[in-house]
């Protein structure tokens, strides 16, 4: 069946969900095919024999170099992803895919503004349990992930085969990302990265994700685009304001105009997951939380010198809440709780 739905994946990507209800049982029968306006010669191209083979070679060639593929009727295939009306038929995946999911997606051409809050947020955002999903270019994409490596999961989306990591420069920061986190295409391995494969990348940034946070980018930038496909997914969509005299600004405040969650701090997004959930704390924690008063913000040397605990014992009790939802770092070594 794997071969099959290579070769499906390889004629009519994205496929609509409509049709994959229509193979959901292996079905790949010449009737089926001719309800949804595929012509005989197609029919008679994907049950090629030779194609066939080529189907098995791509996986062959993932699986040598660490990769592997999976398909929309697999049980690792990511959840959230069989929700969109175009989920890719076919994935081909290294590293494992964690969920929940949450994407940060902008400009290539970042000002220092940009990837300072790029960074700064994906690494507190994974840090309390998420997988922060971006696209591996340059600018706000690169400062997502090694934000969220600092401390957790991320997850690259990528605009090309295995084969073609890009850019090139990101090739070290791609590994580290599989080691934590995943690489996910649906190009097969030899794909070169093109311009009209990275909106195909965006519908999965923006699929795999409840939620996505465009930081900077331009009128009729990838960042927008992600945007829109997750407001068609009925995710939700935050954008941080920037200078109104920038043109790297002008999509996130036309998004916020239009009605996009504007964030002014990382508590605008992680309260609106966060927010009521019941954890579970030991009596230590429990203890240090009481110096960090409801609807303040306070220093870390404050709580040292409050409970009469020492430094690296705060810190690292500090930490444990934070990993578990119940505080945010919002600068510094300031600390506010989740209400």
């Amino acid at each position: 069946m794997m071969e099959n739905l290579l070769l499906l994946h390889r004629e009519f990507n994205p496929v609509p969900k409509s049709f994959i209800s229509q193979i959901s049982g292996g079905e790949f029968s010449p009737g089926n095919f001719r309800k949804f306006g595929i012509s005989d010669r197609k029919i008679k191209k994907l049950q090629d024999p030779k194609l066939l083979k080529w189907a098995r070679k791509q996986v062959e060639i993932a699986e040598n170099d660490g990769w592997k593929a999976l398909t929309y009727f697999d049980e690792d295939y990511p959840e959230p992803l069989r929700e969109i009306s175009h989920p890719p038929l076919v994935l081909f995946v290294k590293g494992k895919i964690s969920c929940p999911c949450f994407s940060i997606v902008g400009t290539r051409g970042a000002t220092e503004y940009g990837r300072n809050i790029a960074s700064d947020f994906s690494r507190k955002i994974a840090s309390s349990g998420m997988t922060i999903v971006s696209g591996l270019a340059y600018g706000i994409d690169t400062y997502s992930h090694r934000g969220a490596l600092q401390s957790g999961k991320t997850i690259a989306v990528l605009g090309s085969g295995s084969k073609h990591i890009y850019p090139s420069s990101n090739r070290t920061l791609a590994e580290k990302i599989a080691e934590n986190g995943a690489l996910v295409t649906e190009f097969f391995p030899d794909d070169p990265p093109a311009k009209f494969r990275f909106p195909m990348r965006n519908r999965i940034i923006a699929g795999l994700s409840f939620g996505v946070l465009v930081v900077e980018a331009g009128e009729r930038s990838g960042a927008a685009i992600t945007a829109k496909l997750a407001l068609e997914y009925g995710r939700d969509v935050f954008a941080v304001p920037g200078n109104i005299g920038r043109e790297k600004s002008i999509g996130t405040n036309r998004l916020i105009q239009a009605g996009a969650k504007l964030v002014m701090g990382i508590e605008d997004i992680i309260g609106e997951y966060y927010q009521g959930r019941e954890i579970s704390l030991t009596e230590e924690e429990e203890f240090l939380l009481k110096y960090i008063p409801s609807g303040e913000t306070v220093d870390a040397e404050f709580i040292a010198e409050a409970s009469s605990l020492r430094p690296e014992e705060v810190f690292r009790i500090l930490l444990e809440l934070e990993m578990k939802g119940a505080i945010i770092q919002t600068s510094g070594w300031r600390y506010r709780r989740i209400e």
